[in-house]
């Protein structure tokens, strides 16, 4: 990392005063080499700078998702992580950050990979005892071990995927509406819960005609 101007290429004007930070490969996010521009914040920095790389040949933006892509097509990221790192980038509350960044972090990779070698353990057991038998070769109750094993996994993956839904609606959050005869309290308790006047609450019937919607975090619960 080194303090730098950062200067146009056809000028030499100088567009900020930043820091210049390179990674060489495979020590990048993407395993590329990659050069970072840390520059003030102002519009008009981000507009210059951006302006002045646009003219050198073989500039462009990145497209939405690249640099992730690139990550998982260069094996420095699997899908469950990527998915991880989607969902940490629209996290909204600390439960979903939290989630997020396990994921994101390999946490499910390493519970996936756990599965898939018992499971193949399981299965080489069984292809043994199908091409030799339990004899000299095998000692008893192998068969017996390994059903026992396959029944573990079959419940542990059972009790993984029937958890209802609890994942998907901490990740997506959880929608409810309010609805009920004029002048019930919807407006008010729509107001408590969001802590603010997000509905106009007045003695008259009708006041509120529109569709009013609000995101709330609620113990960590979108």
């Amino acid at each position: 990392m080194e303090r730098a101007e950062i200067v146009d290429p056809d000028t030499g004007e100088v567009l900020d005063d930043g820091l210049v930070v390179y990674f060489a490969a495979p020590k990048s996010f993407t395993t590329e080499p990659v050069l970072e521009l840390h520059t003030h914040s102002s519009r008009a920095i981000i507009a210059s700078v951006l302006h002045s790389l646009s003219r050198i040949s073989g500039c462009r933006p990145a497209e939405p998702g690249e640099f992730t892509r690139r990550a998982f097509e260069s094996g420095r990221l699997d899908l469950t992580q990527v998915e991880g790192l989607k969902d940490l980038i629209d996290a909204e509350t600390s439960v979903q950050r939290k989630l997020a960044l396990r994921a994101a972090g390999g946490a499910m990779r390493k519970k996936y990979d756990e599965l898939r070698e018992r499971i193949i353990y399981c299965q080489a057991m069984v292809e043994a005892i199908i091409d030799f038998g339990e004899g000299e070769e095998i000692e008893d109750g192998v068969w017996e071990k390994t059903q026992a094993k396959v029944s573990e996994l079959r419940n542990e993956i059972q009790s993984h995927l029937q958890d209802g839904r609890r994942g998907e609606i901490l990740r997506n959050g959880i929608r409810l509406a309010i609805f009920g005869p004029p002048n019930a309290g919807k407006s008010s308790l729509l107001n408590f819960l969001a802590q603010r006047e997000a509905a106009i609450v007045t003695p008259l019937p009708g006041t509120t005609r529109d569709v009013l919607e609000i995101s709330l975090d609620i113990g960590g619960m979108p």
